[in-house]
């Protein structure tokens, strides 16, 4: 029997797949969205007065069980220097400590408006909390290893946490496992194959920086350097291909989908091979843009318009508080809009919800608001003035996140669990 039909009402609601909708109502029975009304606001269950309804945002790339590091200076930094900073944060903090960070970062996150998350985490680790959250989530093991003995460890540690995750724990969790091997300049190319075995979604540090080029082309330089003073380098490795793109598209790696973070410097000629009509199998590729770690490490202009342009699917992320200063989409969309004012209202809402979804396979599901998809939903506040366009009012304002609802329930602000 269906349950009763209780109302939202909000100054404007965005749908994403259509227009704006003022003074609307959000009909929710079950979980799910029963019926969007625009105009008819006063009949609202519970009036949330000056604020946005709008899908609830997907962070399509993280790393929850990273914590800011000490003394952070919050300025330009060269990213291998930075690098070693978080290795020796990762490696100082015990297996508590990071449960104890995936946890804090988990509900700073679901505060933030997050309804979906990508999380990339060691051997497993933030599996359990984040699939006993109120949040979807597709959580990826991370594999490591240029030497063949550390590469053995990682993909036996890798498996055997996949081996764990049962089919009816996914459904009850609404959270998925994947892998991901972690950088071609990190990851011996075996293991990249090997990952491509588990029929699982896949992710990858892809084309992060110019130092990566450097080493996959020419067998030296700063990163080689870094993975020598780590005692990571192997002098017989040999990268799967000198372009960082082929480590999602040689072989059988096309038949897996994949989450490229960062992609700032992928190749233009790699641009129309992310086209989801240019995959093989219905594989998804889409590549994870995380605007302000992005600006942090001052690195060459993202080629985000060239990959929508051809036809590629951009979606958002956070990367980590070692790298960003939270782990709000709605902080990414704001910080982007700024660098690129050129970019429109529906188009960054598109990247922090639908293609997030889409990436993940979710978009039947969530990531717009549409009759009969989950009420996952971010509610904004929103400033007392007119805009033409009201994308404006949630672009040009510092307003937060008010509260977050997960299948039909608030999980925070707003008297979370009504």
């Amino acid at each position: 029997m269906r349950g009763r039909v209780r109302s939202l009402g909000a100054r404007w609601v965005f749908p994403v797949e259509g227009p704006p909708l003022p003074d609307a109502l959000v009909l929710i029975a079950d979980g799910r969205i029963a019926e969007i009304r625009g105009g008819a606001r006063r009949s609202a269950d519970i009036d949330l007065g000056n604020s946005a309804v709008l899908p609830g945002f997907v962070n399509a790339h993280t790393h929850l069980e990273l914590s800011p590091i000490p003394g952070e200076p919050w300025s330009e930094e060269n990213e291998i220097a930075w690098l070693a900073r978080v290795i020796a944060q990762r490696r100082g903090s015990s297996v508590e400590g990071l449960r104890a960070a995936v946890a804090r970062n988990l509900a700073s996150a679901i505060s933030a408006g997050t309804t979906l998350v990508a999380d990339t985490t060691t051997a497993g680790l933030s599996w359990n909390l984040v699939a006993e959250a109120p949040i979807r989530a597709l959580v990826f093991c991370e594999m490591i290893g240029l030497r063949r003995q550390r590469g053995i460890e990682t993909v036996h540690e890798a498996f055997a946490w996949l081996s764990t995750i049962r089919p009816e724990m996914q459904v009850v969790a609404c959270a998925r496992p994947g892998l991901s091997p972690h950088a071609p300049y990190s990851t011996a190319g075996w293991i990249y194959d090997r990952a491509a075995t588990a029929g699982v979604p896949l992710s990858t540090h892809l084309a992060e920086m110019p130092e990566e080029l450097q080493l996959l082309r020419c067998h030296n330089g700063p990163m080689r350097q870094f993975l020598e003073d780590l005692g990571a380098w192997d002098d017989a490795w040999e990268p799967l291909s000198p372009r960082p793109a082929d480590y999602v598209r040689k072989g059988d790696l096309r038949r897996s989908d994949w989450i490229i973070a960062h992609g700032t410097y992928l190749e233009p000629d790699d641009f129309w091979q992310l086209r989801p009509a240019s995959a093989p199998n219905g594989q998804r590729v889409a590549v994870a843009f995380c605007p302000r770690t992005h600006a942090r490490f001052g690195h060459a202009r993202h080629p985000y318009r060239e990959i929508l342009a051809s036809g590629g699917i951009v979606c958002l992320g956070t990367d980590s508080l070692a790298s960003a200063p939270s782990l709000g989409i709605l902080d990414e969309v704001r910080a982007l809009h700024r660098s690129d004012p050129s970019l429109s209202g529906p188009l960054l809402l598109t990247m922090a919800t639908l293609f997030g979804a889409w990436a993940l396979r979710a978009e039947s599901v969530t990531g717009s608001l549409k009759p009969g998809k989950s009420a996952d939903l971010a509610i904004v506040g929103l400033p007392d003035r007119h805009a033409d366009d009201p994308h404006a009012l949630i672009l040009d304002s510092d307003f937060p996140v008010i509260a977050t609802m997960f299948e039909g329930q608030f999980v925070a602000g707003l008297g979370a669990g009504r």
